[in-house]
This record gives C-alpha cells, sequence and structure tokens, in this order.
C-alpha cells in the first residue's frame, strides 16, 4: 500500500465535512471564511450532506501512477498584476522550456499566476491585480494544458482542478517551506500537507464554533435571582436540555389566589417582626375569644333554623292555624244571627280585650268584665245595656272563656314569641359582628364562616317572613357548617397560646418568612416564564455546538499525520534526499525523524553530521546552502510522483554560486528527459548553463522571454531570449537572419540606412567575440560569482594557440572597427563592408567557436 493509499483510505473513515475539506485541499483549493462558517452552520443543523471518499489518484503528489499533466499555454490575461494583455505563454511539451525576464518584466506575474494553478507548498491569499491602475480590472486568465494526449482549459476564478495538482511549483517561498529561517529545516511528502491544511480547517471550524458558544452564551436571557433553597431556585437552578415543557408548565403555575396569599403571609411576617411572645400569646387568646363568639352564635342560629327547630317550629305554626280556625268556627255557629260578622275574629278578639282592659281598670274596676248591673252601660258607645245587649255580652263572655278559643290564643302567642326570637336573629349581634371584624383583621380564615353566618341571619329573616304570611315558602334549613371549624380553631388559638415561648415565636417567625420566600420566588419564576423557554432552547442550541465541535478535534489528524510520517518517509526517501543534497554539493546534511513540530507531528528535520556541539543548521549553512537544501527537498518530493508531471521553477537558483547553478542546471536538464521542465530566471548565466547541459544531452530546449512594452508596460511575451541572454550558436544564428534580410533589402536601402544596419550588425558581433573569450575561456578558468580559480580548466591554454589568437586579434579589430559605436575619422573616408565581407567574418566565428569550445574536454 502507497502512502496516498493508506491516506485515503484514513481519510474515508473521516466525518463527511473533514472528506470534504480534504477533497477541497486535493485540488489546490484554499478555504475561505466563509465556507467555514457554512460548514459550521451545517454541523450545527445536523445537515451535512455525505461526501464521496478521496480516491488516492486524487491526492496531490500522488505516487500512483497516471497519465503525465503537462502545461500547454496561457493566454487572455486580464487583471493580473500589470501584465500587458492579448500575450500567450506557451510551454515545449516535452524537454526544457527556458523563459526569461529581468526583473520587473512580468516573469513574476506569470508564475504567480501558474503557482495559483497547481501545487505548491506556498500559496499567496490573492492574485493581485494592476496596483497603480486607478481602476480595477476583472482578473481572467486561460491555461490550457495536457493530460495524457487530450488538452484541457482551466481559467482563473474557477475551481482548481486534480488534474492540474499533478503539476508542481517551486520558487523561494516553497523553499523556505523546505527550509525556515526560523531554524527549522522541515520536509515532509506533500502528500501530508494535506493533513496540515486539514488540521488549520479542524482548528478553525472549531474557533468558529466557539465563537459561537460565546454568542450563544451572551444570548443567555436575564433570569430572576432566587433565593437559595426555594423550590422555584431549585427548579431554576436545575434547568438544562432535558427540562421539559410539561416541567416548565408545573414550576411556573400559580394558584388564584396566590397574590393573596403572598399579601397576607407578608402582612403576617410584618406583624411578628413587629411583635414579641407575650404580645403573641396575647393576640392568639384574643382570636380564640372571638372565634368562641362567632362558634356559640352559630350554636344559637343552629339552635333556631336546624332541621329540628324547624320541623318543630313548622308544627307550631300550623297548630296555631288550626286552632284558629276552629276558634273561627265556633264563633261563626253561635254568633251568626248578629248584627255584625266576624265575631271572633283576631280584630274583634283586640277590640275586646281593649274593651276588657278599659272596663277593669277605669269604668268598672270594682267589677269583672262585662259589668251587666242596674246601672252598666257599653264601655265603648256608652249607652245603657237593654237585655239583648247584656245577653250578647254574656254570650260573648262565655265564647271568650271557651277552651277552644284559649288553646287558640296560647298556640299564637308560642309562636308569637318564637317569631320574636327569629326576630333577632335577622341581623349579626354586633358582638358578634365585632368578633368577625377583629379575625378578618388578625387574619384569620373567617371569610367562609361570615358567609355561612350572613346566610344564617338571611334564612331567619325568611322564616319571620314565613311567619307572617309575607312568604308562602318555608325557609331553608340551617346547616351547622360553622361551629366545627370555630371551636378548632378555639382549641387550635389556644393551645397555640398556651405553648407561645421565645424559641416558638422565632420558629413561627422563619416559617413564615421562609413561606414568604417561596411565594415570592414562584411570582418571579411565573413571571420569568418566556425566559426559562428561551433558556432551555439555549442551552439545547449550546449542546449541539460543543457536540458537533468534537468532530474538529485535531488529534486524530496529528496522530496520523505522525504514523504516515514513520511509516512512509523510510531510509529510501531519506537516501534520495541524501543523493540529491549531494549533486547540490551539499555535504555533512541528512534527514532525521524529530519527533517534533506543529501539533506533534512527526516531522523530519535535515540535521548535519559529525558535529561536536550543538548548533542550529541555519546557523551553520548559508544561504546559498539552504537554498540548495529547499531545492534537494523538492527534488525529492518531484522524484517520487511517478506520473511524471510537469515541473515549474521560478528563479530556482537565487544566491547560489556558479558551481551549484551548474549543479542546478545539470539536474532540472536530468528532469527534463522524463517530464516537462519549466524555469522562469533573470540569471542570464543560468540560461545559458541549462542550454549549455541540455545540449550535451540532447535535450529539447524551448526558449521564451518576457519584457517590458514601451519601457514600463510588463508581460510581452516573445518566442525568443533577448540578444543579451543568447549564446554563441543562437547568436551567430542571428547574425545570419539580420544578415540575410539586409541583402535582401539592399536595393532600397539609402547608404546611411545600410550604414546603420550593418554597422548594429557588426556591434552585435564584435559583442559576440567577447561573450565567447568570456564563456570558453575566462568563465572556465574562474567563477565569476565567488572569484575562484578552476585551476582544472587551466588545461586549456596550452590547446589555445597562437593561431587561434591571431584569428581572433584580427577579426575582433575589424569588427570593431565596423562597429556602429565607434566614430570613423574623416580623413579615413570610411565605407561600411559588405553583407559578404562581414558573412565571412560570422562564417570565421562559427569555426572559430566550435574549435576552441572543445578545449575544455
Amino acid at each position: 500500500m502507497t502512502l496516498n493509499d493508506d491516506l485515503a483510505a484514513w481519510i474515508s473513515g473521516r466525518p463527511d465535512w473533514q472528506k470534504d475539506a480534504a477533497a477541497k485541499f486535493c485540488r489546490g483549493e484554499l478555504m475561505s471564511p466563509e465556507e467555514i462558517s457554512a460548514i459550521a452552520d451545517k454541523l450545527i443543523s445536523g445537515s451535512y450532506p455525505a461526501t464521496v471518499d478521496v480516491a488516492a489518484a486524487d491526492i496531490p503528489g500522488s505516487t500512483a501512477t497516471g497519465d503525465p499533466v503537462r502545461l500547454f499555454q496561457v493566454s487572455e490575461v486580464a487583471g493580473v498584476n500589470a501584465l500587458l494583455s492579448g500575450q500567450t505563454l506557451g510551454f515545449d511539451g516535452e524537454g526544457l522550456t527556458i523563459i526569461f525576464g529581468n526583473n520587473a518584466s512580468g516573469k513574476s506575474g506569470y508564475a504567480r499566476l501558474i503557482r495559483e494553478a497547481v501545487t505548491a507548498r506556498v500559496k499567496s491569499d490573492r492574485l493581485l491585480g494592476n496596483v497603480f491602475a486607478d481602476g480595477d480590472t476583472p482578473q481572467a486568465a486561460k491555461l490550457d494544458y495536457v493530460v495524457g494526449a487530450t488538452e484541457v482549459t482551466w481559467r482563473l476564478g474557477e475551481y482548481q482542478c486534480h488534474d492540474l495538482s499533478r503539476i508542481r511549483f517551486y520558487d523561494e517561498d516553497c523553499g523556505d517551506a523546505y527550509v525556515t529561517t526560523a531554524s527549522e529545516v522541515n520536509y515532509r511528502p506533500s502528500a501530508l500537507t494535506i493533513l496540515d491544511e486539514l488540521s488549520d480547517a479542524c482548528e478553525a471550524v472549531s474557533a468558529e464554533l466557539t465563537r459561537r458558544i460565546g454568542s450563544n452564551q451572551a444570548a443567555r436571557p436575564q433570569l430572576p435571582v432566587l433565593h437559595q433553597g426555594t423550590a422555584a431556585e431549585v427548579f431554576l437552578s436545575g434547568l438544562s436540555v432535558t427540562t421539559t415543557q410539561a416541567s416548565i408548565d408545573a414550576a411556573t403555575a400559580l394558584t388564584n389566589d396566590h397574590d393573596a396569599k403572598l399579601a397576607a403571609e407578608l402582612a403576617e411576617k410584618n406583624r411578628l417582626e413587629g411583635s414579641d411572645p407575650n404580645r403573641e400569646k396575647a393576640r392568639l387568646s384574643s382570636l380564640a375569644r372571638d372565634w368562641k363568639v362567632v362558634q356559640q352564635h352559630a350554636y344559637v342560629l343552629v339552635a333556631a333554623l336546624g332541621a329540628e327547630p324547624l320541623q318543630k317550629l313548622k308544627e307550631q305554626r300550623q297548630k296555631a292555624a288550626e286552632l284558629r280556625e276552629a276558634a273561627r268556627i265556633a264563633s261563626a255557629t253561635t254568633f251568626d244571627a248578629e248584627p255584625l260578622t266576624s265575631v271572633g275574629s283576631e280584630t274583634w278578639r283586640a277590640l275586646w280585650e281593649a274593651a276588657c282592659e278599659y272596663s277593669v281598670t277605669e269604668a268598672f274596676h270594682d267589677h269583672n268584665y262585662p259589668y251587666v248591673g242596674t246601672s252598666a252601660v257599653c264601655v265603648l258607645c256608652q249607652q245603657p245595656l237593654d237585655d239583648n245587649a247584656v245577653d250578647r255580652l254574656t254570650r260573648f263572655l262565655s265564647f271568650v272563656t271557651d277552651t277552644t278559643s284559649r288553646d287558640a290564643d296560647t298556640a299564637a302567642s308560642l309562636l308569637a314569641g318564637n317569631r320574636d326570637e327569629l326576630a333577632k336573629l335577622q341581623t349579626l349581634p354586633i358582638a358578634v359582628s365585632a368578633a368577625a371584624t377583629r379575625l378578618q383583621e388578625g387574619d384569620e380564615q373567617v371569610h367562609a364562616t361570615v358567609e355561612w353566618l350572613n346566610a344564617a341571619s338571611q334564612a331567619a329573616a325568611d322564616a319571620v317572613a314565613w311567619l307572617d304570611g309575607d312568604n308562602e315558602q318555608a325557609p331553608d334549613i340551617v346547616k351547622d357548617e360553622a361551629s366545627e371549624p370555630a371551636a378548632n380553631r378555639v382549641q387550635a388559638l389556644t393551645d397555640q397560646a398556651a405553648t407561645i415561648d421565645a424559641s416558638t415565636f422565632a420558629g413561627k417567625l422563619a416559617g413564615v418568612s421562609k413561606l414568604v420566600l417561596e411565594l415570592q420566588d414562584a411570582k418571579a419564576l411565573s413571571e420569568a416564564r418566556s425566559a426559562i423557554e428561551t433558556e432551555v432552547a439555549r442551552l439545547a442550541q449550546r449542546r449541539q455546538i460543543e457536540e458537533v465541535r468534537r468532530l474538529t478535534a485535531t488529534n486524530a489528524v496529528t496522530t496520523k499525520r505522525g504514523e504516515l510520517t514513520e511509516m512512509y518517509v523510510t531510509q529510501e526517501v531519506r537516501d534520495r534526499f541524501t543523493r540529491e543534497t549531494e549533486r547540490l554539493q551539499l555535504r555533512g546534511v541528512t534527514l532525521n525523524r524529530t519527533g517534533r513540530g506543529r501539533d506533534s507531528a512527526l516531522e523530519h528535520q535535515p540535521s548535519l553530521l559529525g558535529t561536536r556541539r550543538d548548533a542550529d543548521i541555519d546557523e551553520v549553512l548559508s544561504e546559498g546552502e539552504q537554498t540548495a537544501l529547499g531545492l534537494a527537498g523538492f527534488l525529492t518530493e518531484v522524484e517520487l510522483d511517478e506520473s511524471l508531471s510537469g515541473v515549474v521553477f521560478d528563479d530556482p537558483v537565487s544566491s547560489l554560486d556558479a558551481t551549484r547553478r551548474s549543479h542546478v542546471a545539470q539536474r532540472l536538464v536530468e528532469l527534463a528527459e522524463q517530464r516537462q521542465v519549466v524555469v522562469f530566471t533573470h540569471e542570464i548565466t543560468f540560461v545559458h548553463a541549462l542550454n549549455k547541459e541540455a545540449k550535451r544531452k540532447s535535450i529539447g530546449v524551448a526558449t521564451r522571454s518576457i519584457q517590458r512594452m514601451g519601457g514600463t508596460q510588463p508581460g510581452l511575451v516573445a518566442d525568443e531570449l533577448p540578444w543579451q541572454v543568447k549564446d554563441i550558436p543562437q547568436r551567430i544564428a542571428g547574425l545570419e537572419q539580420d544578415l540575410a534580410r539586409i541583402n535582401k533589402e539592399r536595393a532600397e536601402l539609402t547608404d546611411d540606412q545600410y550604414a546603420e544596419r550593418i554597422g548594429g550588425v557588426a556591434g552585435r558581433l564584435s559583442e559576440t567575440l567577447e561573450r565567447a573569450v568570456n564563456l570558453h575561456i575566462v568563465n572556465e578558468l574562474v567563477d565569476r560569482g565567488t572569484n575562484q580559480v578552476a585551476p582544472t580548466m587551466l588545461k586549456i591554454l596550452p590547446k589555445f594557440s597562437q593561431a587561434d589568437h591571431d584569428e581572433y586579434q584580427a577579426a575582433y579589430a575589424k569588427t570593431s572597427s565596423w562597429a556602429a559605436r565607434h566614430d570613423n575619422a574623416p580623413e579615413e573616408n570610411y565605407v561600411p563592408p559588405t553583407v559578404d565581407e562581414v558573412q565571412a567574418e560570422v562564417t570565421w566565428l562559427r569555426g572559430w567557436h566550435d574549435r576552441i569550445k572543445r578545449y575544455r574536454n
């Protein structure tokens, strides 16, 4: 199993969001803050979709074989740095493509553009536009590439594609990823950078979730501050995600009389706080007496209007009515013949009684009534009594003194007495009413009892009206619902008064105080019901965030990174790294496993061999050696890529001496034997070194140059190198082409035009002669970068003959006199050389150069 196989298998077991992120990193894409926020949203809502597994071939730097990916061209560039639009930069699909550009020519702009599309250890956060322009131009670029034999197009702004991720890019920043300026020189296969990026993504998503937890905490509603230990406080302090709506409803429900209870208990608490045991004993005794008054009056009411007395009253009323009817019937039988009727009626009896009272007390007080003697007169009309009158009065007396009449009178008198007693019960006695008022003021539960008393008083009034004949409906029975509760309160208050002392008084005050707190907190909790529901929902959301935050832990990523590094950065890779460093003339450096690094990831760090004391590698290696070390790490990774896809270098030899530049040139040409190699550079000597090595190995070389248009506009693309970069054969070929054009156009040129053009060709021919000496004699003997002498190259001096010297001097003198850079004396009457003359010197130079360059072998 390869590293990519193992890594792909591990990724397939990760959460969907991590698989999705890994796939994005495999395509070379970055994770934007908006994407981080979207991931957090989906994780919290549980809506992250299922993700397709990453394949081993999807991982950049894959060691899996496959069709090579090669760059074809970059075109339609707009809004990228200050690059000139309308240009096309092409690349050869095989061998070596050299792209030369001076500083500020636009070369780095094209390199940065390519870096955004392919795999690079370091990428910029953004690709700048023209920072000197007044307005912004929308960025655009088209990159055509070939996968195997299939042409494909990618445009700037599209998602990074997997195919382009097989192409590797190197520049100074990427080299710093292998060799840091902070004394660490790390090397790990690029496939493991996926885990670095995944770890960063985990940290970013975790930070976003942590931020949301903070926002969640800030959204905590204002809840009441309750008293420790109350039922409401216990419920509130126990709020959690498991708190149900039913429990909230139950905890916040209040009885209808809650406010009344609270007010009563507050009053009781205030009263107790202003009292003492003696006054409390007196208060309880006073309340007991008042309840006793109420109890006794309740007994009276029930005794008068209870079921048994009311039944007796009904019987009395009926008996009185029956007796009175019997008396009436007797009267009607005896006195029907009298002038006036209704003898024996109530009115008649009242008149009889009045007459009797007047007679025995005023008129005939010495005689019983009725007095019917000789001198008797009617006490009412004061007329003398005749015989009829005497007989009538005598019969009246017999009637009145008859038993039936007396019984009727007795029954009526008894019923009237009972009626008078009931009349006294129609209103509460002052003592009872005052006692009830005091009980109410003492916060006694007397309301129901007072209602019963009032109802009983109304029953008494109904009974009176019934007895008086004003109401046909008999009164309701008064059931005893007051005397027993009153008696119980009398006993309870009496007992409390008997047992009251400082301790029990304090206990009572504490109990009332506790009840007040319970009622107050229950009220506050009920008013906070909406806030409580909000808090439970907030707690549920917080738990969800905390649960999904576990999906962002980096532990597993860190562990796997260490396992894969230890497993796959083997001795073979270490040996390859060693070979690369030796090719670049780095000695005493090896790749060791350090066991340290970000998040404790297992990393490999170049270290020095054979040192006697501790020293950081950057304190020992020069800047050029560190550059070479970064290249060695990159080249090691390139060699691990069996797809043989293209490699792009941007100024890979900065800070390197001439010797190492030659070694780098050799190494890059070796790469070009198997894969496409593109080199951006501003180093002329490096271009020559690449050309030289490519010719030696018979590797095809395509040359391009990027120049400034009009001296200000960068990004002009040419399919050839500028004159100062061309080597001797290229210059000779260029001179021959120029001469052919002049010869063709000679008939159309004036003498001045011809002199100017042929002088320019002669000047370039003179420069080529100078370049030939520098390249094949001077530079072979002395390193122009370090001024170091190459003794082994002294062998060319004996081979350089007198004839070689004489031919050179003659040619140089001749071409110098033709060059436009000299002002010819008037007396010489200068005549420009013919095309044939100059061509002869060019032909000579070709042969002379071929002979001289072989002297180094």
